[in-house]
């Protein structure tokens, strides 16, 4: 089986009991970190990468508007014959490729009049060669008198450059005071936290405050410290070691860690990465001052920390792309699932009235993203008194009642999960959501498969990866809990958006009637 390749290196990350009971059974202290200021106390925040999709948006939209504007003054070029829709667009479409590609996007631009200045010249300067290019070859295709049009296409070309330079720059310049207006009251952060209380870290934080770019230093963690709330660097509270980072983590929205500890301590290095690779955390580390000298020119890869060099040492198990993918196409595939079978689900609930007296639904207790706890939502299959044991199902269970069995044989007891996806807590494929005192062989999960929490890096499915190969059903022998963890680790290891669907497709035809449906 494919999954068991993944286990060698998961087999030696979770050998602390200590720390797998905090993030499943133990409740999470209560943590001093530093707490937003302005109205980012009131408001959520956002990344600051997100604000290049507004500058992406207020381009395009001033972009658009010229072109409408000009065309009804009378000031159309070759370019526009005959109020040309797709050679309009494609004109805008290099426009906005080219200020792509010269930076305009990148988060240490947006925040940066001058050095916006600087790459929109050379991005305007490259349009404007390309649309004389262009007219010019245009204009020598369409008329004989070749000289007395590439004179008025070069009138009308240099107009519609200036105009919409002045534009795309008053834009802009708005933009940049807007950016920075963001980042002082707090809306716009990319919040992290770093291990290792050192000079080194101190020097971090304190640049990262200077650049007034959104990174934000949330708390320090050293493995050599207690939670001492008065201990303070460079203006940050130094809230525990790495049980207390685990902790913290499993409450706040946090997913990149710096680390800034001497690279020559090779075995508290390797410790750590074991200890924080489980979670869904970007582990980065700062290899030094030099880290923090910038280069001229230099800009972050789109999605990463601003303004400094750091080592990637373990990326998010799904990148922020594709997280966005999966999370827009969980959103319209609920939706439509839900406009699918809502006569299914009508049926169902109409099935249960009448056969079991008590609510149509219930909610249960599972354990999702981020070693967090949720109510999963199901069409109750049980007699009341039954629900929310804490006991899993068996075959032939006497708890359930005869419609119920239909419903789970069929598994449309786990429809109402669609409302889940909706809310955000689960998505359409990912690893069974489980419950915190879930037991195989009479072992709790997260004691029986000592990879167990690195389930938890994404969020949990309708199906999974598990499931379609059959894996499913009762947990009776740690065989069962093994191979389920080794299969939705090789789907958060290999996960693609081909990889989803292929999953969907396979429900469809096996998951819903499998043997170990019941």
């Amino acid at each position: 089986m494919p999954g068991w390749r993944c286990l060698g290196f998961w087999g030696v990350v979770m050998s602390e009991n200590s720390a797998a009971r905090t993030l499943f059974i133990n409740a999470p202290p209560d943590f001093t970190a530093s707490g937003a200021s302005g109205l980012g106390r009131y408001l959520p925040a956002v990344s600051p990468h997100v604000f290049a999709f507004l500058a992406a948006g207020v381009d395009l939209v001033v972009l658009t508007g010229l072109n409408i504007s000009l065309g009804r003054l009378g000031f159309v070029s070759s370019l526009y014959l005959q109020d040309d829709l797709a050679t309009q667009s494609g004109l805008i479409l290099i426009a906005l490729l080219l200020l792509y590609n010269v930076e305009m996007y990148r988060v240490e631009v947006l925040g940066n009049f001058r050095l916006l200045l600087r790459a929109f010249a050379k991005a305007w300067a490259y349009l404007l060669t390309a649309v004389l290019v262009i007219d010019a070859v245009s204009t020598r295709n369409t008329t004989s008198d070749f000289h007395f049009h590439i004179r008025n296409n070069l009138e009308a070309t240099i107009l519609w450059c200036a105009a919409g330079g002045l534009a795309l720059l008053c834009a802009r310049y708005s933009l940049t005071l807007l950016f920075r207006y963001g980042v002082e009251q707090e809306l716009l952060v990319h919040d992290v936290v770093v291990v290792g209380a050192t000079e080194l870290a101190a020097q971090f934080i304190a640049r990262v405050r200077a650049d007034r770019l959104g990174v934000r230093v949330k708390a320090v963690f050293d493995e050599q410290e207690q939670a001492t709330p008065a201990r303070m660097i460079a203006g940050v509270p130094v809230c525990g070691d790495i049980d207390d980072l685990l902790a913290y983590h499993k409450r706040h929205e946090i997913d990149t860690v710096v680390v800034a500890l001497p690279l020559q301590n090779n075995e508290v290095m390797r410790g750590l990465v074991r200890r924080l690779s489980p979670q869904p955390l970007k582990i980065a580390l700062l290899p030094g001052p030099l880290a923090l000298e910038t280069p001229r020119g230099w800009r972050a890869p789109l999605g990463e920390l601003p303004g400094v060099h750091l080592m990637s040492i373990r990326d998010l198990p799904i990148e922020r792309s594709g997280r966005l993918v999966k999370a827009v196409f969980d959103k319209l595939a609920a939706g439509l699932a839900l406009l699918l079978f809502g006569p299914v689900m009508l049926g169902c609930a109409l099935g249960i009235k009448l056969t079991s007296p008590g609510p149509v639904l219930f909610r249960q207790p599972r354990i999702g993203y981020r070693n967090r706890e949720f109510n999963v939502f199901k069409f109750r299959s049980m007699h009341v008194t039954a629900c929310n044991t804490g006991k899993l199902t068996v075959r032939n269970d006497p708890r359930i009642f005869v419609f119920g069995q239909l419903m789970r044989k069929l598994s449309l007891d786990e429809l109402p999960q669609l409302f889940n996806v909706l809310l955000g807590d689960m998505s359409m494929v990912g690893p069974r959501p489980h419950m915190a005192e879930a037991t195989a062989a009479g072992q709790l999960y997260f004691d029986a498969v000592q990879e167990y929490a690195a389930r938890h890096r994404v969020k949990p499915g309708i199906t999974g990866w598990a499931q379609v190969n059959g894996w499913r059903g009762p947990t009776e022998t740690l065989q069962q809990i093994e191979q389920r963890v080794a299969h939705d680790l090789y789907y958060i290891d290999n996960w693609s958006f081909i990889l989803d669907l292929k999953i969907l497709v396979k429900t469809a035809f096996v998951g819903f009637f499998g043997k170990n449906a019941f």
